[in-house]
């Protein structure tokens, strides 16, 4: 088998990234008109991702053994691979959801539509950094992740508050809770990609053990 490139090895991860792109899109899709055609797609993009994970990163191991500016992309197949599992928990709502005639009301969708369509965003731009090293695009994502965040939490708080007031039926609190936490865990993830190409800034740093990486961010 032909060694891939370096540059072949950075388009396979921005090709996994657009795969999460896709998946937000159809669990968007899917959320809004309880569609089965959709999460199923998502769910087969999901598991594209997660094979891809355990192909790309020793792939990424190996190349970085000669190109050490390789290491600084060896987690990322990793962070994609936990958006994937974040995706997952959403589809899980959504499957029960459907399966018990569980309505969201118009506000709940808004907020979740809001929401996914940022994330959308910020994965695209994710993407964009992953090919190159953009730091206006890396500040950014960063901001856009913290009004997710914002969002997110204040979107909760309001649901609570209908939820006292009797507006929305208790089945369906837990899964747009779920959803929204999911939501933040994405975006969490999509930042943590960002900011990987800019972590070292001298290139002694780039020869630190990957398995000491987390260690360090503490």
């Amino acid at each position: 088998m032909k060694e891939k490139s370096s540059k072949e090895l950075i388009s396979k991860l921005y090709d996994m990234n657009q795969s999460a792109v896709e998946c937000v899109y159809l669990m968007q899709n899917a959320l809004i008109y309880n569609s089965l055609e959709s999460l199923n797609d998502c769910e087969a993009k999901i598991k594209e991702i997660s094979e891809n994970e355990q192909i790309l990163t020793p792939e990424l191991v190996e190349k970085a053994k000669e190109n050490p500016d390789l290491r600084l992309y060896v987690i990322v197949p990793g962070h994609i691979e936990r958006i994937g599992h974040s995706i997952e928990n959403i589809i899980r709502c959504t499957r029960v959801k459907i399966r018990e005639g569980i309505s969201f009301g118009d506000r709940a969708v808004s907020e979740i539509t809001f929401l996914m369509e940022r994330l959308q965003e910020v994965l695209k731009n994710v993407s964009d950094i992953i090919l190159a090293r953009n730091s206006i695009l890396r500040e950014y994502v960063k901001e856009s992740v913290a009004e997710i965040g914002r969002s997110a939490n204040g979107f909760a708080t309001l649901h609570e508050e209908r939820l006292i007031e009797g507006l929305c039926t208790p089945k369906a609190s837990p899964l747009f809770l779920d959803i929204l936490d999911a939501i933040k865990v994405i975006a969490w993830h999509a930042k943590e990609i960002s900011v990987l190409p800019f972590l070292f800034k001298h290139k002694a740093a780039l020869f630190i053990p990957f398995d000491r990486y987390f260690l360090i961010k503490r």
